[in-house]
């Protein structure tokens, strides 16, 4: 005796096909996303520390990891590295 909902065969083909359309666009943002941001963060002439606590961010807060480097760190890297530079120069000043 079987008790319980009779679904159709092709049932479970259906609702993977679902999560595969809904998930699969999303998988894909988010590598492109966590790929750019990577290449971007060690392109930067930053400290090692840096680095690596954006690294982190970045992959381990998933979608949202990139997004916020994107929007703060790499803003906050770059006003870093200018300062970084003024600071070479002023020294480089003093010393002629």
């Amino acid at each position: 005796m079987h008790v319980g909902v009779n679904l159709p065969s092709d049932f479970d083909g259906d609702v993977i096909r679902l999560i595969l359309m809904i998930a699969l666009p999303i998988v894909i943002i988010q590598l492109i996303l966590l790929i750019t941001a990577l290449v971007n963060l060690l392109k930067k002439q930053v400290p090692i520390e840096d680095k690596v606590i954006w690294g982190l961010i970045i992959v381990f807060v998933n979608i949202i990891g990139p997004i916020i480097y994107f929007a703060v760190g790499s803003s906050s890297l770059d006003q870093k590295i200018a300062d970084i530079e003024e600071e070479n120069e002023e020294s480089e000043i003093r010393l002629q």
